[in-house]
């Protein structure tokens, strides 16, 4: 090889590291979003266990349902390494049910439903620890929903570094 094969080989090598940068940026703006959902993933399936160790066939049937569609939501985001559309409709319709079903469910743990939902609910320390982590749940899903906005509107940091990055190739 003579030193012009040399150089092209050098600049197509960072040409590629570069395009590959730039995917794994895009990749990255969804990341809190990917984690959130990957708690709810496990948040649904832990309560599915309980469930099923309770013998409560509407925990059963509500933590399993949520589960299937947090795992969905998840799968979706996984297809944003090759896909370069900012919107993820299956993620935000999940992250708008999840945050009504946890409102619903704290509504529920205040009623004489309570035993039916959360049978492992038996003194007030766990109902409202349980009512604190299904708030915490809403503030998460609702800053899921902020940051998705963000991505849509290009308003969200990670865009402006990747335009930077962008106009200034290695």
């Amino acid at each position: 090889m003579n030193q012009k094969e040399v150089e092209r080989e050098k600049a197509e090598v960072a040409k590629t590291k570069h395009r590959e940068s730039i995917k794994y940026m895009y990749f990255s703006r969804y990341l809190m979003i990917r984690y959130i959902v990957t708690i709810f993933l496990f948040c649904n399936l832990m309560w599915f266990i309980i469930s099923a160790y309770y013998g409560s066939r509407f925990g059963i049937f509500a933590a399993l349902i949520m589960g299937v569609y947090s795992a969905v939501a998840s799968f979706e985001q996984l297809s944003k390494m090759h896909n370069r559309k900012r919107d993820i409709p299956i993620t935000r319709i999940y992250l708008y049910v999840q945050m009504i079903v946890n409102a619903l469910l704290t509504i529920g743990l205040f009623t004489p439903l309570k035993k039916m939902i959360f049978p492992f609910v038996i003194n007030n320390d766990i109902l409202y620890f349980m009512a604190a982590f299904l708030l915490i749940g809403i503030v998460l899903a609702a800053l899921c929903e902020f940051r998705i906005h963000q991505i849509l509107n290009d308003k969200d940091r990670y865009y402006r570094v990747i335009e930077v990055f962008k106009k200034h190739q290695q």
